[in-house]
């Protein structure tokens, strides 16, 4: 379960940095039904595989939050600081070299 838990997560991080949160409804359904069928195979008991596909739906929003933050964080470290002068944060919006 570990390694469905692993690319359940990593599914939502790569999926914050090109979709809107609605493709999380789609997502986090089909990696709960794929855990379910997963511990249904192996003979595992029912509350147990419940948990499981709980589990598996929840990482994967929890990737996808992971993902956002680290858009933004990287956004926030893409623009320009309050130390730099107006005109290189202006040049920086229309993507121009700053005149000196």
């Amino acid at each position: 379960m570990v390694p469905v838990a692993i690319f359940s997560f990593l599914v939502g991080a790569v999926l914050a940095w090109r979709f809107r949160v609605w493709i999380l409804v789609p997502v986090s359904l089909l990696a709960a039904m794929a855990a379910t069928l997963l511990a249904l195979s192996h003979g595992e008991a029912f509350a147990s595989t419940l948990s499981q596909a709980f589990l598996a739906g929840a990482l994967t929003q929890f990737g996808y939050g992971f993902g956002l933050v680290g858009r933004h964080v990287l956004a926030v470290l893409r623009t320009p600081s309050a130390s730099r002068s107006r005109t290189a944060a202006v040049a920086l919006l229309y993507r121009q070299r700053p005149s000196r």
